[in-house]
């Protein structure tokens, strides 16, 4: 009989069944190994942002105040037409119809500040306009045969004086003709939004057959103040003219209720029409106001109700500071504790007309060992601000472990 000896017996009991453990811990220990690999290498979860932007001010709407007959309108570079009062009926514009001229001159000839343009020669036709005017009683400004005027000199005599006979004499000598000219100028306006605009009979605007509205004639102005030759112009009181000499303007209220332009008006279906332009500054921007009146009963009353006018538009614009440079706008958490503070690179400052609402813009977004955190904007009508965003100090990344062991 065989018989098995207990010291092999127990020798293999024991290394059959570590046999077996080794294995299991092994994979056992390389799936944590995995699992922790992935859960170390897996994105960082995004920072809580918590905001805190600035509250932006109520509207108000601004109290203009208008002439008590006719019509009127005002408008303001970069925000449009801000009211109007009266019917926006066709009226004759009387001698504004001369801005009409003048910007359609500058933009067939343009001039450069301090350029005086192409010179043009007075011949028989020019003497015949000015006295057929001047027998008129019309604004003129005497011309002699063969008398050389500059193309600025031209304007000069259209803008200050208001001369009759040398708007119709400019608009031949550039476009060739009156027609072909108020071809030109009704493209002119169309585009560029003016459409219950007709040119007439003459560039002059003596004859009432040149018409517009008074919400129409603020789009002209907002075009005019765009062009510094002609601003220029229409901002002296006086000038001085060949043959004529020092001739004066019939704006009596430049510099009056910071009024720098444009042209006046009258004739006989239109005794007291006045476009005009003025200047201020708001914080640290300037702004153009324009404001026109018609049917008003003679010039002086254009003129007196457009200082007013103009004095409680200018009211109405308001500079907006809504935050500051480097203020708190809100925190930023990580996940794994670390914090810091949103603030403004710059301040958001901005000019608004009172009825205007302001809105805002914003798109944060925080990483870890960068400042940067997105940009806030604001706008109001055409106005508008801007500031990038930044963290006060970078976020710290995760420690090993916590990136080992997240859940």
């Amino acid at each position: 009989m065989h018989v098995v000896s207990p010291e092999r017996y127990r020798n293999k009991t024991p290394a059959t069944h570590t046999q077996k453990q080794k294995p299991l811990f092994r994979w056992l220990l390389l799936v944590l190994l995995i699992a922790g690999f992935v859960n170390y290498v897996r994105p960082l979860p995004q920072a809580t942002v918590t905001l805190q932007l600035p509250q932006t001010p109520g509207v108000t709407q601004p109290a203009l105040t208008w002439p008590s007959s006719g019509q009127a309108a005002v408008a303001a570079s970069g925000y449009g037409l801000l009211g109007t009062a009266g019917a926006q009926q066709p009226l004759a514009t009387a001698s504004i119809a001369k801005v009409i001229a003048a910007l359609s001159v500058l933009q067939k000839e343009p001039l450069q500040p301090g350029s005086s343009g192409p010179t043009y020669t007075i011949d028989a036709n020019d003497v015949h306009l000015y006295q057929e005017y001047a027998d008129q009683n019309g604004s003129v400004v005497p011309v002699t045969e063969g008398e050389s005027l500059s193309e600025y000199q031209a304007l000069e005599a259209l803008m200050v004086p208001s001369a009759n006979n040398i708007a119709d004499s400019l608009v031949r000598w550039v476009f060739g003709s009156q027609s072909a000219y108020a071809d030109y100028a009704t493209s002119y306006l169309r585009a560029h939004g003016i459409n219950q605009t007709t040119i007439g009979s003459d560039a002059s605007g003596y004859d009432s057959s040149t018409t517009s509205t008074a919400s129409d004639l603020t789009t002209l102005g907002l075009l005019a103040v765009q062009n510094p030759v002609l601003m220029q112009i229409t901002s002296q009181s006086k000038v001085t003219l060949p043959v004529v000499g020092k001739v004066s303007n019939y704006n009596t209220v430049l510099g009056q209720s910071d009024i720098v332009g444009i042209k006046t008006g009258n004739n006989d279906a239109d005794p007291g029409a006045f476009l005009f332009a003025s200047r201020q500054k708001v914080g640290t921007q300037e702004v153009y106001i324009t404001g026109a009146i018609l049917g008003q009963a003679d010039l002086d009353s254009a003129l007196s109700a457009a200082t007013v006018l103009s004095d409680s538009a200018q009211k109405g614009f308001q500079a907006v500071t809504l935050a500051g440079k480097g203020q708190s706008v809100g925190h930023a958490q990580t996940a794994w504790g670390k914090t810091a503070t949103i603030r403004t690179t710059s301040s958001v400052s901005l000019v608004r007309w009172a009825a205007t609402p302001i809105t805002e813009t914003h798109a944060v977004k925080v990483s870890v060992k960068t400042k940067e955190a997105g940009n806030f904007k604001a706008y109001a009508g055409h106005s508008s601000a801007a500031t990038t965003l930044e963290l006060d100090h970078p976020l710290a990344g995760p420690s090993f472990w916590w990136r080992l062991t997240r859940h």
